[in-house]
């Protein structure tokens, strides 16, 4: 497996771990479960959301500069992630936790189509 090969499974990857564990997290926030207080709950998001920023990064090094639509997954993960800590933690009422975690999926999905178009526009590139 090249360099490269390697960098973008394990972005797929994380990336998919990513999704997975924040869909579970934010239905154990709805559900008010003491779980999401669990140390691994709090811990590995973190790991997963470095593996997946840190392989993207490296893959904008290997392609030795910054195509448009990977700065775009850049910024728009960087977004994700702060949905994601509004929707699991810092969002002071249901409503706003439920509307971050809502928006946090949905840009999850924008994401993923601009890396399948490699385009910044993602689904709207037509």
């Amino acid at each position: 497996m090249t360099g490269y090969a390697l960098l973008k499974t394990m972005h797929v990857a994380s990336a998919t771990l990513s999704i997975a564990g924040f869909v579970l997290r934010f239905a154990l926030m709805l559900a008010g479960s003491p779980l999401l207080g669990h140390r691994v709950a709090k811990v590995l998001p973190h790991v997963i959301d470095t593996v997946l920023l840190a392989s993207a990064i490296a893959m904008a090094v290997q392609f030795g500069g910054l195509p448009a639509w990977l700065a775009t997954k850049i910024a728009l993960l960087l977004a994700y992630i702060v949905l994601g800590t509004l929707a699991l933690k810092r969002g002071r009422t249901r409503g706003v936790r439920i509307a971050a975690g809502i928006g946090a999926i949905l840009l999850f999905g924008f994401i993923v189509s601009v890396a399948i178009t490699k385009s910044p526009l993602g689904v709207f590139s037509a």
